[in-house]
Formats: C-alpha cells, structure tokens, sequence
C-alpha cells in the first residue's frame, strides 16, 4: 500500500495515476491546508474515481500524519519546494518524525526526484541553496533511521528540460539563456540511479 503526499503537484498526480496504473492500493494524503482549490478538489476526487483512497492528514496536526502513515507500507513524499524554500524543509522533517513513530513503513521516497544534492558540492548560488536543503533533510531521514530511497534523476524530468533549466520557464526563451559560471563546464550525461539503504 502506498500513500502519495502532494499527490495535486506536478509530480505527485502522475505518481498517483502510475501507482493506480501498477494496481497498487494507492492512498492520497489530502491536507486541509488546499481549501477549495477547485482545481485540486477534482483533481482529488478523479483519483478517488480511479480507485485511490483520500486519507485526511495535515503537517499541523502530528497525530493525523501518523494515523495516516500507519495504513500504508511505502510513502513518496512529492511536495513542492518550488515556493518557500524552510517550509519545504520543515514539511519533510515533520513527515519524517511521522514515519518513524509510527514505525511501520518499510520504505520512504523524500521529495528529491532531482540532481543528487550529495553530488553537488561545486554547485554555484542560486542552486546551492536548493542542495543544502536537500541535504538537512536527508540527515534527517537518516538520523531517524527509516528505510528510504533516494530518486535522483538528474534534471532529466520534462519540468527542467522544456526550458534548459531556466528558472520559471517551462520552453527556452528565444531572447537569452543564462549560463551559470564561466560556461566552461562540460556536460554530462544523466544516468538514472536508486541510493537505497535497507
């Protein structure tokens, strides 16, 4: 059994509609916190359509998250961190405090599904924010030793390649594409991996 949290993302709504697909009882964590987003709210109820089952759970309320965690085996967590960068941060950690009390799960995917932030040392600013980030929460996850798996896809998501990594363009700009550093860097190839520890 899986719960998807942030199943209304970018993300998260095709994680929901491939575990329906692989006919895995799927769950959806459906917070409060979307009010009546009208687009999320039918968004959610074509799930529920499809065979998902909508579990109430907020990241304010800890006893929710961990009644909700407690009905599942596997939670991927695909909450944006697009928008506030701490309160991604704390969203997680508090998602990780719920796993382990409720200590059931036997595997968690955090919200990466990026460039692996443990590879990125060189990385420049704006961008060494978004992995240092990354990397509290993954000291988090294994500090409070649950059983995870890192997706790191290296920017090879359609969301980054659209729009050659531009920030908040989703095709190149015909105008100008930024560069960062000296524009010297060789490319690499991306390579799909899984980092799991049991």
């Amino acid at each position: 059994m899986v719960l998807v949290v942030g199943g209304t993302g970018y993300l998260g709504r095709r994680l929901v509609g491939a575990s329906l697909a692989a006919g895995y009882p799927t769950f959806v964590l459906l917070r409060p916190e979307i009010g009546v987003d009208i687009d999320k709210v039918q968004l959610l109820l074509s799930f529920k359509q499809q065979g998902a089952r909508l579990v109430e759970g907020s990241f304010s309320d800890h006893r929710s998250l961990v009644a909700a965690v407690r009905q599942v085996d596997v939670v991927i967590c695909a909450i944006s961190g697009v928008h506030i960068r701490s309160h991604h941060i704390l969203l997680q950690q508090k998602l990780v405090h719920a796993i382990k009390e409720a200590g059931n799960i036997k595997r968690f995917f955090p919200s990466e599904f990026g460039t692996d932030p443990a590879r990125m040392a060189h990385a420049l600013a704006p961008g060494r924010v978004t992995f240092d980030d990354k990397m509290v929460v993954r000291k988090a996850i294994e500090e409070a030793n649950i059983p995870f798996t890192y997706v790191s896809a290296n920017c090879s998501m359609g969301y980054f390649v659209g729009g050659l990594c531009q920030p908040g363009k989703i095709i190149p700009s015909r105008e100008s594409v930024s560069l960062l550093g000296d524009g010297n860097v060789k490319g690499k190839s991306s390579v799909y991996y899984l980092s799991m520890v049991a």
